[in-house]
Order: structure tokens, then sequence, then C-alpha cells
């Protein structure tokens, strides 16, 4: 009977030990570099300063027509331009950073990027349209923010208005809460949050 006993709390060790061993496992870290975190993304435009994985980062992108790249640092009073409002990830997006994480510490097996609500606001001579929320996917391998109607080269921060066309023109990331003010005394309301 004690042998009995002893056998069955010797197997409940072993198996309280096993689960402890896989956990540590999970937990400790692992050599391989982290995708997101890589320093070949770090000159990415739009990238933050937390990296790719930044779930609750937003950025506001102003985009215009032009041959040359002019450094912007504030929205313009007047003009014809785009402002795309780029949101913090949806919850369910956040809830899939774990996983991107998990995934990206092994080599060979890589997350190339996600998808991110974006409002963008139509600027016409000054007048501003109401914003319209899209889904925009940030791509890593391919280094892109793209919508179905267009797309900004996150290196060279060349701007498509037509997947497959010719850039039209270049893209600058704005102070996030100056731009935000900006907008929200221009833009008729809309979709914006």
């Amino acid at each position: 009977m004690l042998s009995e006993h002893s056998s069955a709390k010797t197997i409940i060790i072993s198996l309280t030990m096993r689960r402890f061993l896989i956990i540590l496992l999970l937990l400790s870290p692992l050599t391989a570099t982290a995708q997101m975190n890589d320093p070949a993304y770090a000159d990415y435009f739009l990238v933050g300063r937390f990296g790719e994985v930044c779930t609750m980062c937003e950025v506001v992108v102003m985009c215009e027509a032009t041959a040359t790249d002019q450094e912007r640092d504030t929205l313009p009073s007047d003009g014809s331009f785009t402002v795309y409002h780029i949101q913090t990830r949806t919850f369910w997006s956040q809830i899939g950073t774990i996983w991107e994480w998990f995934i990206s510490n092994f080599d060979g097996m890589a997350v190339d990027g996600h998808e991110r609500p974006v409002v963008v606001y139509t600027v016409d001579n000054g007048k501003w349209s109401a914003g319209e929320t899209q889904t925009a996917r940030f791509s890593l391998a391919t280094p892109l923010v793209a919508a179905p109607s267009w797309s900004i080269n996150r290196q060279s921060r060349r701007w498509q208005q037509e997947p497959g066309a010719l850039p039209v023109g270049y893209c600058y990331r704005l102070p996030l809460w100056e731009s935000l003010a900006k907008i929200q005394q221009q833009a008729p309301a809309g979709d914006a949050p």
C-alpha cells in the first residue's frame, strides 16, 4: 500500500516537473533575434521608437503629389494633399502580437506584418473631406503600408494612389498631437474617432 502511494506521488511530481520545464522553456529568451526588432528594419518609414510590434502607437502621415522630396514638419494651411491617421492596432490584432513575438523568435519563421485601421482625409485646395476609415496592411518583407487604393513605401516614402501605378509624390511623418489638433479643427465629421 505504501509503495502504491509513493509511486503515485512520484508520477504527480514528475508531471508537475515536466509542466514546469515546458513553461520555463517557453518563457526563457531564445538566442534568435526577433524580426520585429531587427536593425535591418530600423530605417523604414513609420517605424515607431518601440519598433513595429508597438500595438499602441499611432501616426499621422501627410502625402502630397510632388516630384521632389520636401521635408514637412507640420500640416499646411492650404494646398492639396492627403492625410493618413494610422490608428493603434485593433484588440484582436494586438492579441496577435503575442503570436507574432513567439513565432519571430525561431529561425526561418517570420511574420510579414499586420493590419491597422487608418482614417484618410483628402484636402483639395484647403478644403478638407470627412475622414474615411480604411484598413491598411503594414508589410515587413516589402516595406509598404498598403490599402486597396493607395500605398506608401516606408523606406523611400514614395506614395502611390493606385496599386501598380507610378508614384505620385512623397509622404512625411508629422508630430502626432499637433497634427491631431489641426485635423480636429479642419476636418468635417466622418468616420474619424
